[in-house]
């Protein structure tokens, strides 16, 4: 018999989140299993980096850090009936994921999907995709609700 004990569901606060997040919260439910809430915060670098720009934002990344848990709280004080932990991660989206949801033993990871096809999915990359080839565990991509 398949247990979901612990599930990932990444978020960045968009629509398409929200409406994955809809989805693992409910299988949570259901399943008894703990919601891991993930939120990514990426790296960045400056190119000019030697003319002192990095210098101008000394405190960017800790600000972004206060505000995705300031985020990330809100949205577990609407999961009420679930149990939910947060993880707060910085890198590039699908490493931070799939590194959460094996550090964690996750059972399934549950992310949300913009759909990107052709020039799109060229440019832009898809997390999704990377997430659903590389994991170890099952992965559900949910569609964006638009």
């Amino acid at each position: 018999m398949i247990q979901i004990r612990r599930i990932v569901c990444p978020i960045d606060f968009s629509p398409t989140a929200q409406h994955a997040l809809d989805y693992a919260a409910e299988l949570a439910r259901s399943s008894n299993a703990e919601l891991v809430l993930l939120h990514v915060i990426p790296d960045f670098d400056y190119p000019i980096r030697g003319l002192g720009m990095a210098q101008a934002f000394p405190h960017l990344r800790a600000e972004m850090h206060t505000r995705a848990k300031e985020q990330l709280a809100a949205v577990q004080q609407k999961l009420k009936d679930v149990k939910s932990t947060l993880e707060l991660r910085d890198g590039v989206a699908h490493d931070a994921i799939l590194d959460c949801a094996k550090a964690l033993k996750a059972d399934m990871i549950v992310m949300g999907t913009h759909g990107h096809t052709g020039i799109k999915h060229a440019l832009l990359g898809s997390s999704a995709e990377r997430v659903v080839r590389l994991s170890t565990c099952p992965v559900l991509t949910v569609r964006s609700p638009s």
